[in-house]
């Protein structure tokens, strides 16, 4: 990953060779545009994919800048109304007039992904932002009066070596979530700055604080058409923002066949002409909404490119994918979302749109509605469902068919989220038949889920709006957007995201919750904003997902079950002191016997984890030997 990086230690004389190392470990193979800026006290270090990415100075302030914004026009008249032409400055040094005309209330002026780390001399003090989605990540360490921070956690590694110490917690989270979520991170003593935060560090201590957050005001006051066309103008108006400052031969879309991407796409088509859009593809239906993607781009006439995955892709995609991301990252879509990427690149493609954002902002995870069906339950008299149908079902068989009413009960009377996640095998599971006892003593299983706990709480609003927020910030932040920009970012490509433009995100904020989720009718008044433009076929389908078949080729392709077997089997694994011999073993024989895709998936998270593990121990004895 590119990106900026940095060290603030006032009185410290090493602090240009520390950011230098840091820049190292920044760098990607194929980029060699790296620039460090020392100032009193403090570093500032660039590797330099994108022309965005910049270090600058102006009187009073420093700024290291890593930045895709897709609106200037404001930033622009700021700086303006000072005496200052903004068409001849950076757009790191705008950054800066901006701060120092208006301190951080410049950030709202922004549109778009950033991470900026700035530097008042006057005041000593240092700030570290990231975007309000958190696309641009930033990850910080503390001791004592000296700060370290990085786009990414082995930048900081690098210089702090292994003194931070990997977090069992985190290990705990990535089980469950198949990412780490902010504000941890892989490693005990660094964190991941949250989505809409910026660091203040001066004298030694450090302040969190939120700048931007979702909020959930609905408005009740207004018709269905009034929602359905305002939706409509919205996505429209942020297609075209994320448009800003690419040619159209240089610029496409990732096209799933879902509602998403195919808006995305319909709505760059009326600007751009013809769209060029991009889909993989596997063999095996039930992993594949190739059908509908053709549909999308015969319908608007796009320049479609696709291509078909087979195992063999899949290993080429693992091993680049395990060599890119820092952390544990586990998500299988990433594959899909790899070769997805190549094949813009490959096509001359520098900018890829993607439709990642719709599902959070207006309810299109199925969960929404089978949460619902538990919620129901409640609804029943209390007397009427203590006092007969909990004895009734407690007499029922408990397995077979007769077991699902029990079933039911059981996951009803779970408060959520916990009951959201109630289908992870690490929840479900009993912890000691997973985990060795001393594993467990450093991750206690009573935090499993505050991260998640604490995001649900935070909104006061309707129980689907918890959902999204919640949604919003671990599925989204922590998962699919790291997935989508890492990838991308693999091969060359920037990735944008029109339904993540905050201004439509606020508006979707004030939609009411019953147009969201109609009784059980999923995402309804984004259908009915884009009935008129997308073809029904593509709009009423039956959600699909973009899974990848991992699960089945690690059952039937020889070398991918090989690759499995040997991670799995090998004595590294099993003395990491992480899990149990006999639950790798039963998971072995479950993936071969019961439910092969859901064993298939946890499989997965444990090949990751354990390759991670060796990663790690190799960047360890090549810092202690210099190397």
């Amino acid at each position: 990953m590119s990106g900026i990086c940095g060290v603030c230690a006032p009185g410290s004389t090493a602090i240009r060779r520390c950011a230098e190392a840091m820049v190292g470990r920044l760098t990607l193979r194929d980029e060699c545009e790296c620039e460090v800026m020392v100032g009193d006290g403090v570093a500032f270090g660039i590797s330099r994919r994108w022309p965005e990415q910049q270090i600058a100075g102006i009187p009073g302030v420093r700024i290291a800048a890593s930045t895709d914004l897709v609106e200037t026009g404001e930033l622009k008249r700021l700086v303006s109304r000072s005496g200052l032409n903004p068409d001849v400055l950076s757009i790191a040094e705008s950054l800066a007039w901006a701060y120092k005309l208006q301190g951080t209330g410049f950030l709202g002026l922004l549109t778009g992904a950033f991470a900026l780390s700035l530097w008042d001399e006057e005041a000593q003090r240092l700030l570290l932002v990231t975007d309000r989605f958190g696309i641009q990540p930033m990850y910080w360490s503390v001791e004592g009066e000296r700060l370290w921070f990085a786009s990414r956690p082995s930048a900081i590694a690098a210089v702090r070596g292994i003194d931070l110490g990997i977090d069992p917690a985190a290990i705990v989270q990535f089980l469950i979530f198949s990412t780490i979520p902010a504000p941890l991170s892989i490693y005990r003593r660094v964190e991941r700055l949250r989505p809409g935060h910026l660091l203040v560090f001066e004298n030694g201590n450090w302040r969190e604080q939120c700048y931007w957050d979702m909020l959930y005001k609905e408005v009740r006051s207004k018709s269905k058409r009034y929602w359905a066309c305002e939706l409509q103008e919205n996505m429209r108006q942020a297609v075209r923002r994320h448009l800003s400052g690419c040619a159209p031969e240089n610029i496409g879309a990732y096209l799933s066949g879902g509602t998403d991407s195919s808006s995305v796409v319909a709505l760059m088509g009326e600007c751009h002409s013809p769209v060029q859009t991009f889909s993989i593809f596997f063999e095996d239906p039930r992993y594949s909404e190739i059908g509908f993607a053709r549909t999308t781009a015969n319908h608007f006439k796009t320049r479609h490119f696709e291509k078909a995955l087979t195992a063999a892709d899949a290993q080429v995609a693992m091993n680049q994918i395990a060599e890119y991301y820092d952390e544990p990252f586990a998500n299988s879509s990433a594959i899909g979302g790899y070769h997805c990427a190549r094949l813009a690149s490959e096509n001359g493609v520098e900018t890829l749109l993607g439709g990642d954002g719709g599902d959070e902002l207006f309810a299109g995870n199925e969960r929404y509605a089978t949460d619902k069906q538990f919620q129901l339950y409640h609804s029943i008299p209390s007397l009427l469902r203590r006092g007969i149908l909990e004895p009734v079902v407690g007499m029922l068989p408990a397995n077979g068919v007769f077991s699902l009413p029990a079933r039911y009960m059981k996951r009803a009377r779970m408060a959520n989220p916990a009951r959201m996640f109630s289908y992870s095998l690490f929840l479900n599971g009993e912890a000691g038949e997973i985990f060795q006892a001393d594993f467990l003593e450093q991750a206690p299983r009573d935090g499993w889920l505050k991260i998640a706990e604490e995001h649900f709480a935070r909104q006061s609003a309707s129980q689907l709006n918890r959902f999204l927020y919640l949604d919003l910030k671990m599925t989204l932040g922590d998962n699919d957007i790291p997935k989508v920009v890492g990838t991308a970012e693999m091969v060359g490509v920037r990735a944008r995201f029109p339904l993540l433009d905050h201004r439509l995100a606020e508006f979707s904020g004030r939609i009411p919750t019953e147009l969201k989720l109609k009784g059980f009718q999923k995402r309804y008044i984004f259908k009915k904003a884009m009935q008129e433009i997308l073809p029904s076929t593509v709009l009423f389908k039956k959600k699909h997902g973009f899974g990848v078949p991992l699960a089945r080729w690690f059952l039937h392709d020889r070398k991918l079950n090989a690759f499995m077997r040997d991670v799995l089997c090998d004595p590294r694994t099993r003395q990491r002191g992480i899990f149990r011999p006999q639950f790798l073993e039963r998971l072995i024989n479950l993936h071969q016997h019961d439910h092969a895709a859901f064993y298939g998936e946890v499989i997965w998270y444990v090949i990751v984890l354990e390759l991670w593990h060796r990663r790690q121990t190799a960047r360890v004895h090549s810092t202690v030997s210099g190397d």
